[in-house]
């Protein structure tokens, strides 16, 4: 039986990042809502992570935290570990694991590779689905660090319009040149004849300038808490975007089906901001570019659509093929290259 609080479930997709992963679990265990369930997704790494992953569990790491005290004692969790093909048939673990209060249990996914965020993500939410049977999935990234209250601030507001599909905090900068203060997010808006979105807030001091909640277009991906009904109605991640856009394109589906996406100021996290991937790369180029494409092509009127192929081929392309070949980086200049052609003309 369900108690009666909603019954969140907490997806952590974790990729060669156990010691962001690490220092996120250390907040999430300090957290004030009594009802959820902790599902960590080892989406394929490389390195020691799952070693670590497991170790920490034990009891045998105290994750050290710029923004909070580890707890000197603390008592070790259980971790039920289970694989991806053990996953997808809703393998749970039995009565004796739900027993156990809820910061002290966590279970462990196994990928068998990178399916990347919207597909890690996706199989970590099927089963939380098939398994846990909660009211709503929280998705959040390993990289981010939660205040004590910020999920009884964002279901609090969510339980209080049927109509809220989408809900994320106020997401600050982990370390802003020494700052704890700084926005990075208050949520997204679109600007489709660009292409392109704007973060609310971003590098603004917190100041208590957002006080009310706000209606926005998109809620970042790296804490976003999304209602069981939507995802029953909409479905889950296109994992066709591989990372990328995926959450943009998640919330304005939403929106179509009548569902509003709002940033809840009273709620608070603070982001690494790209620890998995620098925002250079080539894996970074060649995403965002050719997923741009694709979420304009499902989702643009044709109104938006012409001037948004003018603004990139007349302003973007020129300018970002130039830098690359002031630069001879002729391996970014072929992501680039890449992602406008496949966005463009090749299928999905």
């Amino acid at each position: 039986m369900k108690d009666s609080n909603p019954r969140i479930s907490v997806i952590i997709l974790n990729w060669n990042g156990w010691k962001d992963t690490l220092e996120c679990l250390e907040s999430l265990r300090q957290i004030s809502y009594p009802s959820y369930d902790l599902v960590v997704v080892d989406n394929g790494s490389k390195d020691r992570s799952l070693e670590e992953i497991r170790i920490y569990s034990q009891g045998g790491v105290s994750k050290e935290s710029q923004l909070f005290p580890p707890k000197k004692k603390r008592k070790p969790m259980v971790v039920w570990e289970c694989t991806k093909e053990e996953a997808e048939m809703g393998s749970c673990p039995g009565t004796d694991f739900h027993n156990l209060p809820l910061n002290e249990r966590m279970v462990l996914l196994k990928n068998d590779k990178n399916y990347g965020f919207a597909e890690g993500s996706n199989i970590g939410i099927r089963y939380a689905l098939t398994a846990l049977d909660p009211d709503y999935i929280l998705l959040l990234n390993n990289d981010t660090i939660v205040n004590s209250d910020f999920l009884d601030e964002l279901v609090k507001v969510s339980e209080s319009d049927k109509r809220v599909g989408f809900a994320g905090p106020i997401v600050l900068y982990y370390d802003y040149y020494g700052r704890k203060d700084v926005i990075s997010t208050a949520g997204g808006e679109l600007i489709m004849r660009k292409g392109s979105i704007r973060l609310l807030g971003q590098r603004e001091a917190d100041q208590g300038q957002y006080g009310a909640v706000m209606n926005v277009d998109y809620v970042e991906g790296s804490c976003l808490l999304i209602k069981r009904v939507v995802l029953d109605e909409i479905g889950l991640f296109d994992s066709t975007y591989f990372l990328y856009w995926e959450e943009t394109d998640l919330c304005t589906r939403g929106r179509d089906a009548g569902y509003k996406c709002i940033c809840v100021p009273t709620a608070k996290i603070w982001h690494k901001v790209s620890a998995s991937l620098s925002l250079v790369s080539k894996t970074y180029i060649y995403h965002v570019v050719r997923n741009k494409f694709w979420f304009m092509r499902s989702h643009a009127a044709r109104r938006e659509f012409c001037p948004f192929l003018a603004y990139f081929f007349l302003c973007q392309f020129p300018v970002n093929v130039g830098v690359y070949l002031k630069r001879r980086d002729l391996e970014r200049l072929s992501a680039f290259l890449k992602g406008t052609y496949h966005g463009l003309l090749c299928k999905r």
